[in-house]
């Protein structure tokens, strides 16, 4: 599956350290569902970042055109209330490169 961010170490201590802090399950939603990977909706078939994690069990997400080449730039959204089994772990479009650090 594809990782859309390569985070550093210190990047990656200071997400632990914000998790230890959240309710339970906004845990359990970071743990199946990491803010790094790229996901497609299923109902829709667009490819999606995740934003933010809410204690209602539902997510954030950005529909970006650089995930989604085929809709124009002017659709760019960030959609709330999704739930999390709607989101599967998806490849990069093929004409996308691997991510560098900080991307996505």
């Amino acid at each position: 599956m594809a990782k859309c961010i390569l985070w550093t170490e210190e990047q990656r201590k200071i997400m632990r350290e914000w998790t230890r802090g959240r309710p339970k399950v906004v845990r359990d939603m970071i743990r199946k569902l990491p803010m790094d990977r790229l996901y497609r909706l299923k109902s829709s078939g667009h490819r999606v970042t995740l934003y933010s994690y809410s204690e209602d069990g539902t997510v954030t997400v950005n529909v970006l055109s650089v995930w989604n080449p085929e809709t124009l730039l002017l659709s760019e959204r960030r959609v709330f209330g999704i739930d999390p089994k709607d989101l599967e772990e998806c490849e990069l479009p093929m004409n996308i490169e691997e991510p560098t650090a900080g991307s996505c």
